[in-house]
């Protein structure tokens, strides 16, 4: 038996689930009930009178003894494969076999002929167990109809894998439409019997319950509308997985016998039991029970227990939040600079939030910080700042490979039903066997970078599954299985706050900022955290989204003249690495021409378009007119070509250079 203690050392009020005390309640008062949910776990057997948990069982097997303390006196189980049966080691006093074969017998000599008659076989297992098998669901059905309506012993008829007793539940065919009439007429006239062994000295000889019929399901529509809806006798339960509460009590029951648990102090225990409920939310009491299991095979104790919880949730996979190098750490920020140029401030604070995330520091001010995501940066401001480099950057400074980024372009997920593209389909719906985009990334990748890029065009449905993502740091897709976020660095990028809703006309959208009215950072930094805001807000709708995100929105600056010499000299040589890789071309560019680019940069500033704007001008003033120079003078390979003046000539561009 498992005693519960609370983190104060006294005993906590151990009681049932919920859908525990409502079978007790609806058995008195329905007679279908029809289970459905987390029902291939094991459950919690609790003796609220001792405040112990006295060990765990089936659905099944927990169905049959509670049927049995209402004091029915034959528990019979049916699935399609095994046909029907009574559980191994549940006691009863009734012979459920010999009651079927009585019943049916007496039920077929009342029909004519052999019309309706209902075949039966036997079948005696390796263990020795009987079980009476029919030629098919219908006739299966059938018995139960009559056992309910007949049997002169009270009876609980418990029907497992339910949801595989018709192909389409909306579309059945006229032997799956008898199945469930079978079912249901059963039910509705099903027998009323005394309660109780009469040969027990506290049987009650003047209570009287109704033979009862229970449905194990994976979903309540697996079976036909028609059979539930408006049906007054019929009460669906639906089991979830373990809540916060149940885990922490079963997470401490299972911890009396785990390595190093006795020995560890009061402060150490309650540490270990916030990072094993806080990490297993979602999780069944058999994932409970296995990531013990590979604890102890993996040699861990209470201080390892979030190693083998994230080696059962993603498999043996390599950790690289835990192999980060200080040093790198250290010198990140300057290197970052030399990639992402005059944004100084945004990268400070961006690799504060990672140096935050490889220490497992986030979220520590929260109940809940374990399942959270290792880091969140909402990245706003102009276009073609920098937001998807520094994205790339520091994917590349946790995994070394920027090509280690999952990117998700927003502007692709407008529709309403946009949310199932990334979660995937439901069941019954075109593709829901291929799970989602989303879902299926971090499956396969769970230590990730996640970029979301202008996440203000998505549509609002997709944006309400972020709530669950960066809260909960998990989520289920549309088969049912649910993926972690707690080990993934989270982007998102937007040019929310640079446009605005007209005052006098709504329906069109005005500059707020701008390189020419705004010139220092701090202008632009409040017009657009107010935007961001007021999109959350007012817009959206969702200023609890705004929650999760927290202080975390970096706003970039505009490009100043003081970063365009360090830009154009990246660019030049991203031109001239390419050209000696592809045509062994060595490009050398003077003084005076790199003087040309950056006073024509100077002017194209106030358009705004930022790192994207000076690219665009690179290829028009300098790739364009050089692929004209090399094609007319036939360079085609193993050259040197030297840029020597950039001018514009009648509305072209032109260049002055020499071949060597």
């Amino acid at each position: 038996m498992i005693s519960i203690l609370s983190k104060s050392g006294g005993i906590a009020m151990l009681e049932r689930s919920k859908w525990q005390k409502e079978l007790v309640v609806f058995s008195r008062l329905v007679n279908t009930i029809v289970l459905t949910g987390n029902i291939y776990d094991q459950h919690p057997i609790v003796n609220e009178r001792e405040q112990k948990i006295q060990g765990f069982c089936s659905l099944e097997l927990y169905l049959a003894r509670t049927c049995q303390s209402f004091g029915y006196q034959a528990i019979l189980f049916y699935n399609p494969i095994d046909g029907f049966y009574a559980v191994p080691g549940l006691q009863q006093k009734t012979n459920v076999i010999e009651l079927i074969e009585k019943i049916v017998s007496a039920a077929s000599s009342e029909q004519q002929g052999n019309q309706g008659n209902i075949n039966l076989s036997k079948r005696i297992s390796t263990q020795g167990n009987t079980s009476i098998l029919t030629e098919c669901i219908e006739e299966a059905a059938h018995v139960v109809n009559l056992l309910l309506t007949r049997s002169d012993v009270s009876i609980a008829v418990i029907i497992s894998f339910s949801s595989r007793m018709t192909a389409r539940p909306d579309d059945l065919d006229m032997d799956e439409r008898k199945t469930f009439m079978y079912l249901q007429e059963g039910a509705v006239n099903g027998r009323k019997n005394h309660s109780g062994d009469p040969d027990n000295p506290g049987f009650q000889s003047n209570m009287m319950i109704q033979n009862q019929l229970f449905l194990i399901a994976d979903k309540i529509n697996d079976l036909p509308a028609w059979y539930y809806l408006g049906h007054p006798s019929f009460k669906n339960i639906n089991i979830p997985k373990p809540d916060y509460r149940m885990r922490n009590q079963i997470i401490i029951g299972y911890s009396t016998n785990f390595p190093g648990y006795s020995e560890a102090t009061k402060e150490e225990k309650d540490l270990f039991s916030d990072v094993f409920v806080g990490s297993t939310e979602g999780f069944t009491t058999q994932d409970i029970a296995r990531v013990f299991q590979i604890a102890k095979f993996s040699n861990l104790d209470i201080h390892g227990i979030d190693k083998a919880i994230l080696l059962y949730k993603h498999g043996v996979q390599d950790n690289p939040w835990l192999k980060l190098d200080a040093n790198k750490l250290s010198g990140a920020e300057n290197q970052i600079k030399k990639r992402v140029l005059g944004q100084d401030v945004v990268i400070k604070a961006a690799v504060d939030i990672v140096k935050r995330a490889a220490m497992g520091m986030s979220g520590l001010q929260h109940s809940s910080a374990s399942s959270k995501p290792r880091g969140i940066l909402f990245l706003a401001g102009p276009t073609g700042t920098g937001k998807t480099e520094l994205a790339k950057a520091l994917t590349e400074l946790i995994f070394l490979d920027e090509r280690n980024m999952i990117r998700f372009d927003m502007s692709e997920y407008r529709q309403e039903q946009s949310d199932q593209r990334l979660l995937g389909a439901p069941p019954g719906y075109v593709g829901y066997e291929a799970g989602g985009q989303l879902t299926n990334a971090i499956r396969e990748h769970p230590f990730s970078v996640l970029l979301f890029d202008e996440i203000e065009k998505a549509h609002p449905s997709v944006m309400d599954k972020f709530l669950q993502i960066l809260e909960d740091g998990r989520i289920t897709d549309g088969r049912g299985e649910t993926v972690y976020f707690q080990d993934c660095l989270i982007i998102f990028t937007s040019n929310l706050g640079i446009t605005v809703h007209s005052t006098d006309n709504p329906g069109v959208r005005i500059q707020n900022v701008s390189y020419e009215t705004d010139k220092d950072y701090q202008s632009v930094h409040d017009k657009v955290l107010s935007g961001v805001r007021r999109y959350f807000n007012d817009e959206l709708g969702r200023p609890e989204l705004l929650n999760r995100i927290g202080n975390n929105i970096l706003v970039f600056d505009y490009i100043r003249e003081d970063s365009l010499k360090p830009i154009i000299a990246k660019q030049i040589k991203s031109i001239a690495g390419n050209l000696w890789a592809d045509k062994h071309i060595r490009l050398m560019v003077s003084a005076q021409a790199m003087d040309d680019l950056f006073k024509l940069a100077v002017d194209d500033l106030p358009k705004g378009q930022g790192g994207r704007g000076i690219g665009n001008m690179m290829e028009e003033m300098i790739i364009n007119p050089l692929a004209r120079f090399m094609f007319d003078n036939s360079v085609m390979r193993d050259a040197t070509v030297t840029v020597e003046h950039i001018f514009m000539d009648n509305g072209l561009s032109e260049i002055k250079a020499v071949i060597l």
